[in-house]
C-alpha cells in the first residue's frame, strides 16, 4: 500500500482561555487542561492532523491581550462540540531551559514552562492555531517514528492513526517509562528507549539515523506510483532535522512525504 500527506491551511484565530487542570504524567513532564475563558471562545477549534499545534501566549497586557514571546503546542484533546469546551496540551520542563512539547519559537520564550509548572488554577492565557494540517491519505506499508519528549503528544496521535496494524520502528529518546507517558505501541512495531547523552539533546537519534538502511526497497520508479510505502516521522532537538533529511535523501523520499522538525533547540 502507499500513502500520501497533503497540507491544509487554515485560518488562524486568537482564543482566551484559563487553566483549568494540572497533572504530573512523570518528573519534568505535565499534562494541562485549558477552558475557554467565555462561552464560545473554543468554538470551531480543531486540529484534524496528528502533529497539529497551536501557539500559545501567557503574558498577557491588562486588556488580556498577548504581551509576550509565544510558544507552540502540539494538541493532544479537546472537546469544543459540548460545555465545558476545554483543550489538552503536554509540556515538558527541560533542566534549566523554558520549552514546552511542540514546535520551537523563533523568539525567546515568555515563561510559558514556568507557567505551566506553577501558575495558580484559573491563569488566563491565549492559544492562536492550529494554523494548518498535515492529512494522510492511504496507509504506508511501515513507518519510522523518532522523537525526544517533546514529540511524545505527537508520536501518540499518529501510532493511534496508523493503528493496530502498523508496523516499524519507533525511536525514542527519554529518561522515562514510554507507559507512563501514555504511549500506547502497536505489537507490529519495535520500540527503542534512546537513553539521552547528557549535554547532547538529539545525539542519540541522531546516531540511530546515521546510515540507517530503509526498511523495505525502493519502489520501482517505472512502477508510477504516485505514493510512498515508508512514513518517516522525527522530530525532536533541532539537530536532528539534517540527519534526518539525509536518510530521507539516501531512501529515495521527498521531504514533502515525512515529517521531520526540529521541535526546540538548546
Amino acid at each position: 500500500m502507499t500513502f500520501t500527506l497533503a497540507r491544509h491551511p487554515a485560518v488562524v484565530v486568537p482564543r482566551r482561555v484559563a487553566l483549568a487542570e494540572r497533572t504530573v504524567l512523570a518528573p519534568g513532564f505535565v499534562r494541562l487542561r485549558l477552558v475557554e475563558s467565555s462561552p464560545g471562545e473554543l468554538a470551531g477549534f480543531d486540529a484534524p492532523g496528528s502533529g497539529d499545534h497551536f501557539r500559545m501566549v501567557v503574558a498577557l497586557d491588562a486588556q488580556g491581550q498577548p504581551a509576550g514571546a509565544s510558544s507552540t503546542y502540539t494538541a493532544v484533546a479537546w472537546q469544543v462540540e459540548a460545555e465545558p469546551r476545554w483543550v489538552d496540551l503536554d509540556v515538558v520542563l527541560h533542566d534549566d531551559q523554558d520549552d514546552a512539547v511542540g514546535e520551537p519559537a523563533a523568539e525567546p520564550r515568555a515563561g510559558v514552562a514556568r507557567w505551566a509548572a506553577s501558575a495558580p488554577i484559573g491563569a488566563p492565557a491565549v492559544i492562536a492555531g492550529p494554523k494548518g494540517s498535515v492529512l494522510m491519505t492511504g496507509r504506508p506499508e511501515r513507518a519510522l517514528l523518532a522523537g525526544d519528549d517533546t514529540a511524545v503528544p505527537a508520536l501518540r496521535r499518529y501510532l493511534g492513526m496508523l493503528g493496530a496494524g502498523t508496523r516499524g520502528d519507533l525511536l525514542l529518546e527519554t529518561r522515562h517509562d514510554p507507559r507512563a507517558l501514555g504511549l500506547e505501541v502497536p505489537a507490529g512495531v519495535e520500540l527503542s528507549i534512546l537513553p539521552p547523552v547528557p549535554h547532547d539533546p538529539g545525539a542519540a537519534i541522531t546516531a540511530a539515523l546515521t546510515d540507517r538502511p530503509r526498511p523495505l526497497p525502493a519502489p520501482d520508479a517505472d512502477a508510477g506510483a504516485d505514493g510512498h510505502d515508508v512514513f518517516v516521522f522525527v522530530c525532536a532537538e533541532q539537530s536532528v532535522v539534517a540527519p534526518a533529511r539525509a536518510m530521507l535523501a539516501r531512501w529515495g523520499i521527498p521531504v514533502e512525504q515525512a515529517v521531520v522538525k526540529g521541535y526546540w533547540k538548546r
